[in-house]
């Protein structure tokens, strides 16, 4: 007798939203800025340690991310929106 296997449906990939994201930063004492050279500086000296590690934890991994960051940065510099 062959047993049949059947997978369950698939999980759900999480997004990544870089606006919710920068704006979690600031909702906890946090900042940004892009510099020249689209540098990208993280203010957390007014953030608790479990918060940024909170916070930090979806880019650590994910230059694609970083980069998502970047451009909505650079978008809201340019009059745009996050």
């Amino acid at each position: 007798m062959a047993t049949q296997l059947t997978q369950g449906s698939p999980r759900p990939v999480p997004t990544f939203d870089p606006a919710a994201w920068l704006s979690a930063l600031v909702s906890i004492g946090g900042g940004y800025a892009l510099a020249s050279g689209r540098k990208l500086w993280l203010v957390v000296e007014d953030c608790t340690a479990i918060d940024i590690e909170d916070l930090m934890r979806p880019l650590i991994g994910h230059p694609d991310r970083v980069e998502a960051v970047r451009s909505a940065i650079e978008r809201r510099q340019n009059g745009g929106a996050l």
